[in-house]
């Protein structure tokens, strides 16, 4: 028994009905399904991150346990360094350990290296300090350890600055990098918002906000030390 136009017309008109319910509940589910994706994605970040710090010290550390790039073009001279923990990552990228700039970039950052052009190939370019947005990543840089013994220990005289490499390991339990620093954290909202956090045991941990602040915490607490 053959349909009637009528019927057939019914039938394109709930096919097409159905499409777009479709469309709208993937449209509602895919940021959802992004989020954590970029997560993991971060996290795979921060652990190569932490196996390039580990290969440094074994070829190129001189027993230093992360690289020391003072000396370098935008990192001041080795009797007054001067770099970030953008500039301390961004070494790897110098010396070839981490080739890879997308490894620098959180995914769920806008920034970007411009395929590593703006990373520099031995330094930052032009002898300027890499740009807030070249690194996704907060990091120790030439202060960092004086600012994070004084958080451990108080007001410990030599502890104001450091302008020598750290020689010893770190604690395994202490934040080695995070996600960004300056501004709001890449992972989510401010009420639901979080941050993945490396430690130099190169575990990965998410911090949400009620561990540390989307807005204003990041770089405080147990982050101090940490910068772009």
């Amino acid at each position: 028994m053959k349909r009637t136009n009528g019927s057939s017309l019914f039938d394109l008109i709930i096919m097409v009905a159905m499409l777009l319910v479709a469309a709208v509940v993937f449209d509602a589910w895919r940021p959802r399904t992004r989020t954590p994706c970029r997560r993991i994605w971060c996290r795979n970040n921060l652990n190569q991150l932490c196996k390039g710090m580990a290969t440094y010290l074994n070829e190129l550390g001189d027993n230093r346990f992360y690289p020391w790039p003072a000396g370098r073009p935008g990192c001041g001279t080795a009797s007054e360094p001067s770099f970030g923990g953008a500039e301390w990552l961004a070494s790897l990228y110098w010396t070839r350990i981490i080739p890879d700039p997308g490894v620098y970039i959180c995914p769920s950052s806008p920034d970007g290296n411009e395929y590593g052009a703006a990373l520099g190939s031995d330094g930052a370019p032009g002898g300027k300090p890499l740009p807030a947005d070249v690194v996704s990543y907060a990091a120790f840089g030439h202060r960092s350890v004086g600012i994070y013994m004084l958080s451990k220990h108080g007001n410990a005289p030599g502890y104001a600055q450091s302008s020598i490499a750290v020689r010893e390991d770190f604690p395994a339990g202490e934040p080695m990098a995070c996600d960004d620093t300056q501004g709001p954290i890449h992972h989510g909202e401010r009420d639901n918002g979080g941050m993945s956090v490396l430690f130099f045991d190169s575990h990965v941990e998410y911090w949400t906000h009620e561990r540390v602040d989307p807005e204003t915490g990041v770089g405080r607490g147990d982050l101090c030390a940490l910068r772009n």
